[in-house]
């Protein structure tokens, strides 16, 4: 009996040692890819290089490894010489939980060499997409490409003090206690074309700086002799008279007008507080999508 119980922990104890020989490897460790920033780099004719790329969306061998908020330092648990791709991510409609790689921006591909413990310092510079619809409205010409609408008074261009602008020149609207309504629309016949189903991206880029609400949204009509329908997108809230950079999802607004074959975009300030001194500037709008 002694000798069967010595024989039972004997073969006990080389099982433990066995478990703990198979599952007590060292782990590989990781090589690092440190990137600080993404910038963006444009032409002549898609306006401002300005952008407000916050993540780094990394593949590697084309699998989604994660999401991470620049700056970064991303871990890669692989060795040797693998595929990377990295794509620049925004906060889509500048909501922090809804954050989206951006589909006009190109990704950064490359190969690399990986070594456990290693650092690369990547310095990625994305373009725009080929292939796509671009409209800009940067204000820096005499005229600009918004409208009054049933407004008591309209957008002006300002091209001073330079602590007031964002880059060159900007729109502005200024509403006093006695005006009511400010209502500027594009007219724009290569809208006309804007995706109207949610999985089919469109965005509205634009820096802005305001003190007042600024309501954006959609105009949509079936046929020329009916007057716009209007679907808001979005209210801006006040920057506090800080410049922001925001990328809105024009579908959000333009599916509730499919069918629709003529659009347009409008940007609309109610003062029903009868408030005074309220000024919202505009730079650097782009309307993006597929052509």
């Amino acid at each position: 009996m002694m000798l069967k119980r010595k024989l039972f922990l004997i073969f006990v104890l080389l099982a433990v040692l066995s478990s703990c020989n198979k599952f007590d490897k060292p782990e590989t460790r990781p090589a690092f890819l440190k990137i600080d920033t993404i910038e963006l780099q444009t032409t002549s004719a898609q306006g401002t290089n300005s952008n407000k790329i916050v993540d780094a969306w990394v593949y590697i061998d084309d699998m989604l490894i994660g999401v991470y908020s620049l700056p970064a330092k991303v871990p890669v648990v692989k060795t040797g010489t693998h595929d990377v791709k990295i794509r620049a991510g925004i906060k889509r409609n500048g909501i922090a939980v809804d954050r989206k790689p951006y589909p006009f921006y190109k990704p950064i591909k490359f190969t690399q060499e990986l070594v456990s413990d290693s650092v690369y310092e990547i310095h990625p510079v994305v373009e725009y997409e080929d292939n796509i619809f671009m409209w800009v409205e940067d204000f820096e010409d005499p005229g600009f490409k918004l409208y009054p609408y049933q407004s008591d008074t309209s957008m002006t261009r300002v091209s001073s003090p330079a602590s007031d602008l964002f880059e060159g020149s900007a729109g502005m609207i200024a509403l006093e206690t006695d005006n009511l309504l400010c209502e500027m629309r594009t007219n724009e016949p290569g809208f006309n074309a804007m995706p109207t189903t949610l999985s089919n991206p469109a965005y509205l880029e634009m820096n802005y700086r305001s003190n007042y609400p600024m309501e954006v949204g959609i105009l949509g009509k079936s046929s020329a002799s009916e007057p716009y329908k209007r679907v808001p997108l979005i209210t801006l809230r006040s920057t506090n008279n800080q410049w922001n950079k925001t990328y809105l999802y024009l579908p959000d607004a333009s599916n509730f007008l499919y069918g629709s074959p003529e659009f347009d975009i409008y940007f609309r300030v109610f003062n029903n507080t009868s408030s005074n001194g309220i000024k919202i500037y505009m730079d650097n709008l782009k309307v993006v999508f597929w052509n």
